[in-house]
């Protein structure tokens, strides 16, 4: 994830210098005899098997020995990304990690994320969801107690509280908290000033959209009869929101496949014997920010309702890394109006509010939508509103099938623009309530029989004419209108098809081509016809021709693609908004030169330069980004190559019979061994990844026991 740049934050290493005799010597904190984390440990009877994949499938007699069993699993596979993120989620991975982690250290702590935890966890976390939490603390430590060489001594022991704080911290990253925050202080971003109702307004900048999406079809809708969805969600590869997939199952009802993060002891997507559902990013307005008035006399005081009030105020402490046990300690006021934490920037001082803060029953919900069994207890899970946003494409054994836009709308006075920066002085505007469940925009069991979202608008969730609808939903609820290039092409590819086949559904989630329609096309044709034969060399003039004869085709094999891609960088960056056409021009020359530098030609096959790397192996890719098969790189590299970073990775295909009996099929871009580049399984999933091609989850034990590659019981001597 990416967090906002403090400028204060640059002149820490200048201080230390120009100030070295104030360093002090810090001794490391010790390790904590790990015995005790052994001993509790034996309390668990889990049981874990690993597949001819090295897939983990975790058999546990309670729900607690279950999670205890994915903090142990996760641990083995990937414990540095883990570590990382429950020391990220403390505010303290600077401590370890040094600079590069102050500012995400900072945010926690400008979020007030411990300071919710602590005050809401006995309270309002339920004891199941508290003992879940540490069942799964409890898995990680007995592997940290086993391998005291890869801990940090800032980690022992992870707790509870640390997995539900995880949450707090980084559901409102999903819909672009971080970025929001990061403009307000970027002086880069030109704010977009006028004036509605006496109250500023700036508009943030979005960021590169990842996407994902989820399709369901009804029986019958589907050709076989059957229910079908899909669950392809878009994120990064590697690092602390990577899919990490896992089979749970335990004798109280737990019985989920599918995958989860580095610190989420429940399956975030995937299916159980009766359900199973798709997520996707949504990303309706939920910060608010409010410019406030200072008192000229009192910088600690702020103007509501024609006072003037005192700010709260908290110390952040940021603990920096410089070299061996040499760490400096950083400080930090933060100031506390009504609205929220405030951020003084040159532009002024603004308070944010926002859907999340404050909230601590996210695990609650994922574990309840875990062990659901129908819809009806699918949607009791929704109606907690714990999950500040996300959208969920359901489907069930029953046929059932929908999409529903899923957040925690506040309830705002109407007549505000809300997505803009409002007055700071009007206590009006400082909402404290949410929309429950029926307010949420969803289309359930439409008549079309398909459903389907790839970050676009709920008002398009159907091929049909029973979508919900944009005009019964108030503006203040700041719900997206934005099409992705993906909706555009699902629609395309179902609309008018009476019976959809199996074959057909596959074809359309890994479908290779830009609409016409879509906002990139529609901006790169006009790119197009505009561009002047002025300033452009022959061999740029060569490529515009190869551009205009572009079938929209992102294939492996495509001559034109990687050209047209790299070309359309600003168009995608600038997600919908307007674009200057310079830039685009800019990135096409870019384009030209470094294709003719590496690869000879302006027009290589496209999997010469769209590669997917894991190790040894280096694979050529087809797809792109806003397709329906995601991959989106990173700069080019020395060999001309640019290597898939994020997008389509761990997938499934999940259909229930005319018996209500689910089989599903899955592939993950590289395998189970996420970090272990000795192990068979780092990268052994790639070439059926990269061919398009799944292989069948191993749900039923029975299945299961055939193909054991190995074996354990954490935990028990």
């Amino acid at each position: 994830m990416k967090y906002i740049s403090l400028k204060w934050f640059g002149y820490i290493l200048v201080s230390v210098i120009a100030c070295v005799f104030c360093i002090a010597y810090l001794t490391l904190p010790s390790m904590p005899d790990t015995r005790a984390y052994i001993a509790k440990a034996t309390k668990y009877d889990v049981e874990v098997m690993r597949d001819g994949l090295g897939i983990p499938h975790i058999y546990g007699n309670r729900d607690i020995d279950t999670a205890f069993g994915l903090g142990y699993v996760q641990s083995e596979d990937d414990f540095e990304t883990l570590q990382s993120v429950l020391l990220a989620t403390r505010g303290t991975l600077a401590a370890e990690i040094g600079y590069q982690a102050t500012e995400t250290d900072f945010v926690v702590q400008f979020m007030g994320v411990w300071d919710a935890v602590n005050a809401n966890y006995e309270r309002q976390v339920p004891e199941k969801i508290k003992q879940i939490a540490q069942a799964y603390a409890d898995g990680v430590n007995l592997y940290a107690a086993q391998n005291p060489q890869h801990v940090s001594r800032y980690f022992l022991p992870a707790t509870g509280k640390d997995i539900i704080a995880g949450f707090t911290f980084k559901m409102p990253m999903f819909y672009g908290f971080d970025q929001i925050l990061s403009d307000l202080v970027n002086l880069a971003v030109p704010p977009e000033v006028a004036k509605s109702q006496n109250a500023l307004i700036w508009q943030p900048t979005n960021a590169l959209p990842i996407g994902s999406q989820g399709i369901a079809v009804a029986p019958h809708r589907s050709e076989d009869g059957l229910t079908h969805l899909l669950i392809n969600s878009h994120q990064p590869l590697s690092g602390p929101v990577a899919w990490y997939e896992a089979r749970l199952h335990s004798e109280e009802g737990w019985n989920m496949v599918g995958s989860t993060f580095p610190g989420a002891p429940v399956i975030i997507h995937g299916h159980n014997d009766h359900l199973g559902w798709a997520n996707t990013v949504n990303k309706p307005d939920l910060v608010d920010i409010y410019q406030l008035t200072i008192n000229p006399d009192n910088e600690n005081q702020y103007l509501l309702d024609g006072q003037w009030k005192t700010f709260k105020t908290k110390v952040a402490k940021m603990t920096i890394k410089l070299f061996g046990p040499l760490r400096w300690t950083v400080k930090k006021e933060i100031n506390i109006s009504e609205h929220g934490p405030v951020m003084a920037t040159k532009r002024g001082s603004f308070a944010l509010r926002w859907s999340g803060m404050n909230e601590v029953g996210t695990l609650e919900f994922m574990f309840a939508a875990n062990k659901a069994t129908n819809k009806e207890q699918f949607e009791a899970a929704l109606k907690l509103n714990s999950m500040p946003s996300i959208n969920f494409v359901y489907a069930d054994k029953a046929g059932n099938i929908a999409h529903y836009y899923n957040a925690k709308f506040p309830k705002r006075i109407d007549g505000w623009q809300w997505d803009r920066i409002l007055p700071g002085d009007r206590s009006d505007l400082i909402w404290t309530e949410f929309h429950d469940f029926s307010a949420m925009p969803k289309t359930v069991n439409p008549s079309s029989g398909l459903v389907y979202n790839a970050n676009n608008t709920p008002w398009l969730a159907t091929d049909g004419d029973d979508d919900a609808q944009e005009s019964q939903y108030p503006e203040s609820m700041g719900i997206e209108t934005f099409v992705t290039n993906r909706a555009l092409q699902i629609e395309e590819k179902l609309k008018g098809v009476k019976k959809i086949s199996k074959g057909l559904f596959k074809e359309v989630k890994y479908d290779l081509f830009y609409h016409p329609n879509s906002y990139q096309i529609t901006v790169f044709h006009k790119w197009l016809a505009q561009q002047q034969s002025v300033d452009l060399s022959q061999i740029e003039l060569g490529a515009l021709d190869a551009l205009r004869s572009w079938n929209l085709s992102t294939h492996q094999d495509n001559h034109e693609a990687a050209l047209a891609v790299l070309t359309m960088a600003p168009i995608q960056k600038a997600n919908g908004k307007p674009v200057e056409m310079h830039k685009i021009t800019q990135a096409f020359k870019k384009a030209v030169a470094v294709l003719v530098k590496y690869h000879g030609s302006y027009t290589p096959p496209y999997g010469d330069v769209y590669r997917l790397k894991r190790g040894e192996k280096n694979l050529p890719m087809s797809g792109g980004p806003d397709i329906l098969r995601a991959v989106y790189g990173q700069e080019m590299d020395q060999n001309g190559q640019i290597e898939n970073i994020a997008g389509d990775g761990f997938m499934m295909f999940v259909s229930w019979d005319k018996n209500g009996v689910v089989q599903s099929d899955a592939i993950h871009q590289y395998g189970s061994a996420t970090k272990d580049s000795n192990s068979v399984h780092y990268n052994d999933q790639m070439e059926m990844f990269v061919a398009q091609q799944e292989r069948r989850v191993l749900f039923q034990r029975a299945e299961l026991e055939k193909q054991v590659e190995r074996r354990y019981r954490p935990g028990l001597k």
